[in-house]
C-alpha cells in the first residue's frame, strides 16, 4: 500500500454502503441460524431465512470489496507513474 507517511488508508463512501449492511446481514444470519425466534416474527420461523440472510451478506461484503481494490489498484499505479 502506498499511502503517504501519516495518511490513513481512506475506504471509499461505497465500500461502506456495501460493507455495513453486509455485516448487519452476516450477525443477523448467525443469530438466526444459532437460535430459535419463530415468536417473534412468522418469518423467522422458515428454515432459510438465516441462509438467505448469510448468502446476502456474502454478496453485499464481495461487492464492497470491489471499490476499495479499485482504489488501491489506481493509488499505486498513480504512485507508480511520478509526475502525471
Amino acid at each position: 500500500m502506498n499511502t503517504p507517511p501519516g495518511k490513513p488508508y481512506a475506504l471509499p463512501l461505497s465500500t461502506w454502503l456495501l460493507g455495513i449492511p453486509g455485516l448487519v446481514c452476516l450477525i443477523a444470519g448467525l443469530v438466526l441460524a444459532a437460535g430459535d425466534f419463530s415468536g417473534h416474527h412468522p418469518m423467522l420461523a422458515e428454515p432459510g431465512t438465516a441462509i438467505v440472510l448469510i448468502v446476502s451478506a456474502v454478496a453485499l461484503l464481495g461487492s464492497a470489496a470491489f471499490p476499495a481494490v479499485l482504489k488501491r489498484l489506481a493509488d499505486n499505479d498513480r504512485a507508480a507513474t511520478p509526475g502525471q
